[in-house]
């Protein structure tokens, strides 16, 4: 029988410390405490005069207000001629992150081995639905405040359910062991001359424990294969994304996310986020709804500073392969959520 104390430890554990179910967060609060205070630290607030001279903040927000307009009338709204308030220089660099470390955990459900894509919704088991959100990451060097190109941004997020595909685990969903071999909601793009990689994936759901939230790593200097994958390079940014509470309660209101029964965590009880939120740093997506209706979907944009010289070590559970996903063997998410971590912390 387990200890008293090893139970009530474990139970400290998965209480006060939620990045997923089960998962401790405590690492990841000594890292982004090492970041915050890194004596090098540096943000896009830093780089804001030299985007601004070098003609890239005003073509960012002239492109960003001509997708905008692209959107409305596929969507059949008529453009808008005049910009929308959030497209302007003071907002730029209140949206950004940066790197020295990771911002925040990778979690359990990173699958390495994606497929290069624009649009992730489609999967295996057919495409996802959900309310669509139009996705341009911008990638700046805070070294250089330069955009960064040729590098390749990864996205991946759970359905509007709360389940994440391309992973078998407690607590993700019903554990359906078909979810191992879909792909939705995951993958990823490449970064062009102006440093913007581009995705459509829906407006995340929610589970127990964490509110609605995106996951992105930056890669850096890998090869492109004919699988239409990638391979090598080094990582320099792990983060997380998230939507601003006013925007995730229009979208909870519509199927099929309001027949998701578990308990949300709104935005302010959500520690990661609080954490991510620190030292000027904000991780949340500017949103614009496309239409008069949450169902014609968001065009939202992020700015994210990394330091390609970074190198982070995040660890996916399994890999996706053409015949599916494969676990990892070895992984620290192995088992998850009763990792070999949480094992030995309980004598097993």
């Amino acid at each position: 029988m387990v200890a008293l104390s090893q139970l009530f430890s474990l139970s400290l554990l998965i209480v006060n410390g939620l990045a997923h179910p089960g998962e401790s967060i405590k690492p990841d609060v000594l890292r982004r405490r090492h970041h915050l205070n890194h004596p090098e630290r540096r943000s896009l607030a830093h780089c804001k005069r030299d985007l601004k001279e070098s003609g890239w903040m005003s073509h960012q927000l002239a492109k960003r207000h001509a997708r905008y307009n692209e959107l409305r009338e596929g969507a059949g709204y008529a453009p808008i001629a005049a910009r929308d308030s959030d497209l302007s220089e003071d907002l730029f660099a209140r949206q950004a992150s940066c790197t020295l470390d990771p911002e925040v955990t990778e979690g359990p459900y990173w699958v390495s081995g994606e497929l290069i894509r624009h649009d992730v919704r489609p999967g295996v088991k057919g495409d996802e639905q959900g309310v669509a959100v139009h996705l341009d990451i911008n990638v700046i060097d805070v070294s250089t405040c330069q955009p960064v190109t040729n590098a390749y941004v990864e996205l991946w997020g759970c359905n509007s359910t709360g389940v994440y595909t391309g992973v078998v685990a407690k607590g993700n969903g019903d554990g359906s062991a078909s979810e191992i071999d879909n792909n939705s909601l995951r993958g990823i793009q490449p970064t062009a001359e102006n440093g913007t990689a581009s995705f459509i994936t829906v407006v995340p759901g929610h589970y127990v424990g964490r509110t609605n939230h995106l996951h992105t790593i930056v890669h850096h200097g890998a090869t492109e294969l004919p699988n239409n994958t990638i391979t090598g390079g080094t990582i320099s940014h792990v983060g997380q994304f998230y939507f601003e509470d006013g925007i995730l309660g229009a979208v909870e209101q519509v199927n099929p996310y309001a027949t998701n029964t578990q308990e949300r965590t709104p935005n302010s009880a959500d520690f990661l986020l609080m954490m991510g939120s620190q030292g000027g740093d904000n991780p949340f997506v500017t949103v614009r709804q496309i239409g008069s209706n949450v169902a014609d979907g968001y065009y939202g944009t992020i700015d994210v500073g990394v330091n390609p010289q970074a190198v982070q070590t995040p660890q996916a559970v399994n890999r996706w392969t053409a015949n599916g996903g494969i676990p990892i063997p070895g992984s620290m998410w192995e088992g998850y959520p009763w990792t070999k971590k949480i094992r030995s912390l309980l004598g097993l």
